[in-house]
């Protein structure tokens, strides 16, 4: 089950278990928003919500929308579980919210357990496919949030400032974004040996391995605010589905062009490392070859300007290291 949850999180859009911007803290667009503080009216990607008044009692249904509603400081009242952890708590959430509150599956949408919180507004614009496809009737509990472009294409700045419109916390989102951006600007300024460095980021899940390929994507822009790019061969691969490309076992040998790669794997990547193709990658024998458990795999594919400090933390070393 877990293995199945962690295919359905990295690759949401997908919707494998359905059936499969701007940097972290960039700029990006803001939101469609009328009339003062509130009522407001914010457009998205899947309809209109009203909100009335400055929520009061908000729920979450995505990792990113937990961790920015949580660093702009929101009286969550409802929040998903993360299946990938043992007290299912989602990673890069500062403040952390309280386990009581976190009782919520991440997968199949409980619409009487979410009516029951009794919210005012719901956030999901990182959420499952699963609650986007019970969106009109999760919308009918209390005015929600959905997706801008679409599912892991919205960048972390807009996911942010959207949020921050529905919470009446506008300047608060403004400031995270600006933090965000100061944070790349000062790793890329403190480290000009990164600047060239050329990486790829996957999954591999259920026999098959996905890499994040989509140019304006948040993962590829995050990058490249501190100067790192995909080589042209992984970056020109086709098309799979939401910005990913399918890499079958006998083509491994394009992770090669890249100085460094990021493979989110279950097993510590015991199974991903036996494959032939991959014992002989150069990237193997130099030990450039990083895997990465659920919640880092999370943090890489969804990043956002409250998790900026968290992503250069993971990937920083990794990067350093393939420079020397």
């Amino acid at each position: 089950m877990r293995r199945g949850r962690l295919v359905a999180a990295f690759a949401v859009a997908a919707a494998v278990l359905a059936g499969c911007g701007g940097a972290a803290g960039g700029g990006g667009s803001a939101p469609t928003e009328v009339g003062g503080a509130f009522p407001r009216t914010i457009t998205h990607g899947q309809g209109t919500a009203v909100i009335p008044a400055a929520p009061q009692r908000v729920v979450v249904l995505g990792m990113a929308d937990t961790q920015i509603a949580a660093a702009l400081g929101t009286t969550i009242v409802g929040a998903t579980t993360n299946p990938s952890s043992a007290d299912g708590a989602w990673p890069g959430v500062s403040p952390q919210i309280p386990a009581e509150i976190r009782t919520l599956d991440s997968i199949t949408p409980n619409l009487e357990a979410l009516a029951s919180l009794r919210p005012d507004l719901i956030l999901m614009t990182s959420a499952q496919s699963g609650f986007y496809a019970a969106y009109p009737r999760i919308s009918a509990i209390a005015p929600t949030i959905s997706y801008q472009k679409g599912m892991l294409l919205d960048s972390g700045a807009d996911v942010t400032r959207i949020i921050g419109k529905a919470l009446g916390k506008d300047a608060e989102a403004d400031a995270l974004v600006t933090r965000s951006v100061e944070q790349l600007t000062q790793y890329k300024a403190e480290h000009p040996a990164v600047e060239g460095t050329t990486y790829t980021f996957g999954q591999y899940a259920a026999g098959t391995t996905y890499l994040v390929i989509a140019q304006d994507g948040p993962t590829a822009q995050l990058f490249d605010a501190i100067g790192v790019r995909q080589p042209a061969g992984i970056a020109s691969l086709p098309i799979w589905q939401a910005g990913m490309a399918q890499v079958a076992p006998e083509n491994l040998g394009v992770l090669d062009e890249a100085d460094v790669a990021f493979i989110g794997a279950t097993d510590g990547g015991a199974a991903f490392a036996a494959q032939p193709l991959v014992a002989d990658l150069d990237l193997t024998r130099a030990g450039r070859l990083n895997f990465l458990t659920a919640d880092e795999a999370s943090l890489l594919l969804q990043p956002n300007p409250a998790t900026t400090g968290a992503v250069l933390e993971l990937v920083a070393p990794k990067l350093e290291k393939a420079r020397t």
